[in-house]
């Protein structure tokens, strides 16, 4: 016997289903049952799918706030669990098997899944600027400066590859013809500088950080302000939040506390950043010194849904022109709104 089958077999002394219009009266009670137990039922649900947030973050400085969200669990009833990855691919699939909620990742890689018929939308931005120029050629200031120089990026078409080619475009400098690009992992950057066969590489936090301190290199620029100089902007998206939009749809509730909470450890990461560099920086496998300064260098900010969208979009246009393959427009549905 179902709990219907039981709320519908009263006791013949209760009145309301013994008078006449009997009909009408046991269907008052069957809605009523009918709405208790179908709202009991998504209450349970409402709990359990909210209950716990996995979410994949890249071992980087960019991953600070999240670290801290996971250490404090700041939103109450909702576990933030953090697990995380090497590759961002194998963590795209993770994300649309269902086997994460969330994935911060790459801003340029949520649009290129996206443009290709990934069913994955943007819930925010929070890294609006990460990587640097090094080297060892003190005459080398700025980008202005590489003209007829050895430049190191990691890949055609990646996203140090078309920013600093619209940043270069800006100061002049047709990359294909005035300098010579030298395309390769970070890993394999760093020995080819110091061997003299580069004169400069682009690199994010905290690896940037990481060879200025222990491999006698130079911070030649910040790609922010060159980004600034280029286009009257520090911030350029660089690292996003990313759900499949099924189940961004089915956890609105919760993904609007979590993107307030989000915003507000990369606040206090921004403002008071001591303390959580001696506790995470084993988890980004790094020291807390470098951890500190390599944060010092990253622009973290979550702003308003709207503001992140404006953003995007004018960054977007910018790069266009220097992305791989057609052209192509980002669709409104992209950006999801909480």
């Amino acid at each position: 016997m179902n709990i219907l089958d039981r709320g519908m077999r009263t006791p013949r002394n209760r009145r309301a289903c013994r008078v006449s219009g009997v009909p009408l009266v046991i269907s008052l009670c069957i809605a009523l049952l009918l709405s208790i137990s179908i709202g009991a039922v998504i209450a349970r649900a409402d709990s359990s799918s909210a209950g716990t947030l996995k979410v994949l973050v890249p071992q980087s400085t960019s991953s600070l706030p999240f670290l801290l969200m996971a250490a404090e669990q700041p939103i109450r009833g909702v576990e933030v669990r953090i697990e995380t990855f090497l590759n961002h691919a194998q963590a795209l699939a993770l994300l649309l098997r269902g086997e994460a909620d969330l994935l911060f990742t790459g801003t340029s890689q949520g649009w290129e899944n996206r443009l290709d018929g990934s069913p994955i939308v943007m819930i925010d931005t929070g890294v609006w600027g990460i990587s640097s120029l090094v080297g060892r050629d003190a005459s080398i200031r700025g980008f202005a400066d590489l003209k007829g120089k050895r430049l190191a990026l990691p890949f055609p078409g990646s996203p140090l590859d078309f920013q600093t080619r619209a940043i270069l475009a800006h100061e002049g400098i047709d990359p294909d013809r005035d300098l010579t690009l030298s395309y390769g992992a970070f890993a394999q950057s760093v020995p080819l500088l110091l061997a003299g066969r580069l004169d400069a590489a682009a690199l994010p936090e905290p690896l940037a950080t990481t060879v200025v301190k222990t491999k006698g290199l130079a911070r030649l620029a910040l790609y922010a302000d060159a980004w600034a100089r280029a286009t009257g902007e520090a911030e350029s998206p660089q690292v996003s939040l990313f759900a499949s939009e099924a189940w961004a749809k089915a956890h609105r509730g919760p993904l609007a506390a979590l993107v307030e909470a989000w915003r507000a450890a990369s606040r206090k990461v921004s403002e008071e950043p001591g303390d959580a560099f001696a506790r995470f920086a084993s988890a980004l496998s790094t020291d807390a010194a470098t951890l500190q300064e390599s944060a010092q260098h990253t622009i973290f900010d979550v702003p308003t849904v709207a503001v992140n969208k404006v953003r995007v979009m004018s960054y977007y246009q910018q790069v266009a022109r220097y992305l791989p393959g057609p052209s192509r427009q980002l669709d409104d549905g992209f950006f999801f709104q909480p």
